[in-house]
């Protein structure tokens, strides 16, 4: 009878040793899991990008009345020129939408965007360049813009960045600006 004990001990001590370890080695993989490195993008929902064409929509029909209820009223628009500190800026959104009215009354303008793309992104840890975290979207598409009788075209990569409302805060543009400068001889973005 003793030696059938000393079997039940032996075997309920390395059954419960077994489990010990065992439960030991989870919580060391959900450590391990938990230490891993945040991303620095992972994909956000399509409904930015759906935000981010709708706006490029309404600013092509120079709808700014409408328009102006998808942008943040501390938005910031940077044109493609200079660097991160040197960039044209306009800043606000009543600033904004009085840019886009001048250009339009001043020039005649019409804007198309087409050939689009658009990337929703989640931006976990800022860039070297811009210091922006949150929601946004990647968008390239084709700007033609016509003045008159003359128009011309250029691929252009926007960074469009949302507010915790869905409001545009940040637009960062990205293209050749030198087909524009020659049909509009103005530098875009720069104020007079």
């Amino acid at each position: 009878m003793r030696t059938l004990n000393n079997i039940f001990l032996k075997t309920g001590f390395i059954f419960c040793a077994l489990l010990f370890i065992s439960c030991n080695e989870t919580k060391k993989e959900d450590s391990v899991m938990a230490e891993q490195e945040i991303p620095m993008l992972e994909a956000a929902s399509q409904e930015y990008a759906d935000l981010a064409q709708k706006t490029l929509e309404l600013l092509s029909e120079f709808d700014l009345e409408t328009w102006k209820e998808y942008l943040a009223d501390d938005v910031e628009w940077y044109w493609p020129d200079g660097n991160s500190e040197t960039r044209h800026t306009i800043k606000g959104k009543e600033e904004l939408i009085m840019w886009w009215k001048n250009w339009k009354e001043t020039t005649g303008g019409q804007m198309s965007f087409t050939n689009n793309t658009f990337l929703p992104i989640k931006v976990n840890k800022a860039s070297n360049y811009y210091k922006l975290v949150g929601t946004g979207v990647l968008a390239y598409t084709d700007l033609t813009i016509s003045i008159q009788d003359k128009s011309t075209s250029v691929r252009q990569h926007i960074v469009f960045m949302f507010d915790e409302n869905k409001k545009i805060s940040h637009a960062l543009l990205y293209y050749d600006r030198t087909g524009i400068i020659e049909l509009t001889n103005v530098v875009i973005g720069e104020t007079e």
